[in-house]
């Protein structure tokens, strides 16, 4: 009997181990940011209404946003964007994204909308292939 709790216990230390390990090399990569992600409009069953308490990460590959949630992150959320909307500053009611964070609205292919919050120091990898974004309304010609 102590063998197979021996045994049980080496098993969820091997999975912990590899959960961690995942998280790190996604968290650590290239161009990825913390982020909060939301539907405002419908086509978009796996984002509620409301903001997510949990922190995402994500990252731009060409104009598809890739989203990693939940603690092993292993619920990923591709996400087809036709173009970005808006960036301006998110609601105060936003937590753990630092002082004065950014918001990006983005519509999708479906036609649907998208709100990814992230903080400021992550703007460049937040806009990503939307650039013009970053601009400023009367900046942008």
């Amino acid at each position: 009997m102590l063998w197979l709790l021996t045994g049980a216990l080496l098993v969820w230390i091997y999975l912990g181990i590899r959960i961690l390990a995942r998280r790190r090399r996604i968290i650590n990569a290239s161009g990825v940011f913390r982020c909060k992600v939301r539907s405002t409009s419908w086509g978009v069953e796996a984002l509620g209404y409301r903001w997510p308490r949990r922190m995402s990460y994500a990252l731009w590959a060409h104009d598809v946003l890739v989203v990693y949630r939940r603690f092993a992150l292993n619920q990923v959320l591709v996400l087809e964007c036709r173009f970005a909307e808006d960036l301006e500053v998110a609601p105060s009611t936003l937590r753990r994204l630092g002082p004065c964070p950014l918001l990006l609205r983005i519509r999708l292919d479906d036609g649907a909308m998208v709100e990814v919050a992230a903080p400021r120091r992550a703007c460049s990898e937040l806009v990503g292939p939307y650039i013009a974004a970053q601009l400023h309304p009367s900046e942008r010609g």
